[in-house]
């Protein structure tokens, strides 16, 4: 806009300076700029009308760290050659910019390669890009789209966790307080009084004739049985008790543990769901296979804790899904303890539950892991407490499992 303006300017100089003095000279000089002017203006118009440009198809889906193999081309249909073409990508794929020019020959191509790499989960854009062609001068460019927009869909991050167990194994000669409560099985240890909650299907109809009270059964740990019916991964996204901020956050640590756990049962072959509280509550039902893998993995890629439902009201409205020989792997920040009873109910009706809390304080929220883990500890939940900055796939390691406290706090 400034060049043109410049133009005119210069140009109504020069007419005013001929019409004031009558010199032929500045005449000629007159029409000779607005001749240059005008073939500059029409080379640019007439040269952008052939160019042409496309990107080849990417991959709808990767990983956190990979990098995306890109192959743009453009060609000039026209006869008239264009000296300066300047190609930008038009992406918000976050730290990657794709900037090149080249010059175009009349009838010809010029293809480039860009590599970008996928540094953070979400849906992006990529593709399309804006060629800026120019006359040989410079004065009058002129900006064309090209290409198509490509939804490109980067999962999460994942850490292999060679050794984390739901049940962890028990090791010849180690303390029976290894095992948790929650390592429930199929045999009856005892009854208690029913609870809200607890399922109807589990009353004991003798003892509650006898007492005159609705009793229920509570189930035995059995260590023998590992084939679990089904793998519930259920994921804390009420905005409310995550705390961090990028990277660093609860959010991104239980994304990244999430679809570690995904990518570690589906290809073992079992059967896995998930329950999550983001922005909507999402249900996916156990199954297996690499539909459910890219499935989860979608999921997973674009949730944020932005939810507003708390994870156990969530818990409660999909209680009928979560059968007696099930694991459930619920993932949150730290946080009150109210969790703590649904949980309980769960295992008292076979379920086996395990814990992973992420803690709050260390991420820069207001509350610690500690006492929480305490707690679910002891009402009978397997507990991993994973503070900021620690591995995850150490964190997880069921081998280090404390018999002393009943839960891991491990450092990194």
């Amino acid at each position: 806009m400034k060049t043109r303006l410049a133009l005119i300017i210069i140009s109504l100089l020069i007419l005013a300076a001929a019409l004031a003095g009558g010199f032929g000279l500045l005449w000629r000089f007159f029409i000779f700029f607005v001749v240059v002017l005008l073939l500059n203006y029409l080379w640019t118009r007439f040269s952008v009308r052939g160019v042409d440009g496309r990107a080849k198809k990417v991959p709808e889906s990767c990983y956190v760290g990979d990098v995306i193999k890109q192959e743009f081309t453009v060609s000039n249909r026209s006869r008239i050659p264009t000296p300066v073409i300047e190609a930008h990508e038009e992406t918000d794929l976050p730290g990657y910019g794709n900037v090149t020019a080249f010059n175009l020959p009349s009838r010809g191509s010029h293809t480039w390669y860009a590599s970008a790499p996928c540094r953070k989960r979400g849906q992006y854009h990529v593709g399309a890009f804006t060629a800026s062609v120019t006359d040989p001068l410079g004065f009058f460019p002129v900006n064309r789209k090209l290409g198509e927009p490509q939804d490109v869909v980067v999962y999460p991050a994942t850490v292999d966790l060679p050794f984390f167990q739901a049940l962890p194994r028990q090791e010849p000669g180690s303390s029976p307080r290894r095992w948790m409560a929650s390592e429930a099985g199929p045999s009856v240890s005892r009854v208690r009084e029913y609870t809200s909650g607890d399922s109807l299907r589990h009353i004991h109809w003798q003892s509650t004739a006898h007492s005159g009270k609705l009793m229920v059964k509570e189930f035995d740990p059995d260590r023998s049985n590992y084939a679990f019916k089904y793998i519930w991964i259920v994921l804390d996204m009420q905005q409310e008790p995550h705390a961090g901020e990028g990277e660093e956050s609860t959010e991104e640590y239980g994304i990244t543990i999430a679809a570690s756990l995904t990518k570690k049962y589906l290809e073992g072959g079992k059967r896995v769901g998930m329950i999550a509280s983001s922005d909507r509550p999402h249900l996916y039902l156990p199954e297996t296979g690499e539909a459910q893998m890219q499935h989860l993995m979608h999921a997973l890629a674009l949730m944020k804790a932005v939810g507003h439902v708390r994870i156990e009201t969530l818990l409660n409205l999909e209680a009928e899904n979560l059968e007696p020989g099930s694991a459930v792997i619920i993932i949150m920040p730290s946080r009150d303890q109210e969790i703590a009873a649904p949980l309980r109910r769960y295992i008292s009706r076979g379920v086996i539950v395990t814990a992973i809390l992420l803690d709050a304080l260390s991420f820069g929220g207001g509350t610690p892991a500690t006492d929480m883990a305490r707690i679910l500890a002891a009402n009978g939940l397997h507990v991993y407490t994973i503070e900021r900055g620690m591995r995850i796939s150490r964190a997880l390691d069921s081998r280090l499992f404390a018999a002393q406290t009943q839960y891991t706090g491990i450092g990194g």
